[in-house]
């Protein structure tokens, strides 16, 4: 991986949600801004708080176990930077979503806000949409 600011992390994000590690990826998250995310048929999913955040994932990655689901990312684009206590990247992604022999790919672009903590850096919010295929 090149050296581009906060490359690391968002890498570890979509690597957490591929392993559907919902512990990993709570110890990565503080989303003080919400979220918005892109549900199974492309539609717009806006959160706004933690607890609904939790709830959300958690239905997520159980419905994900239960199909057997195989998740993973392939990154097509990233720009990064950090500027003193906060940063944010965009990343580019093909997400991919195997169940059986049936295979889905959804192309997204998501930005995500970075702010800095004792613990390290943490995403505080995330924003995905679908990008053109």
């Amino acid at each position: 991986m090149p050296d581009d600011p906060l490359r690391p992390q968002t890498q570890a994000l979509l690597d957490a949600v591929n392993a559907l590690d919902l512990d990993a990826l709570r110890a990565m998250v503080d989303d003080d801004y919400g979220i918005v995310d892109v549900d199974p048929q492309g539609q717009s999913v806006v959160i706004e708080t933690k607890d609904a955040w939790d709830a959300y994932m958690t239905t997520n990655f159980a419905a994900m176990r239960a199909a057997g689901a195989a998740l993973s990312s392939r990154v097509t684009g990233y720009h990064g930077e950090e500027a003193g206590e906060m940063g944010y990247s965009v990343v580019t992604f093909v997400q991919r979503v195997q169940i059986g022999e049936t295979v889905i790919e959804n192309p997204c672009v998501a930005t995500i806000v970075w702010k800095r903590t004792p613990e390290g850096w943490k995403e505080a919010r995330w924003h995905c949409s679908p990008a053109p295929a």
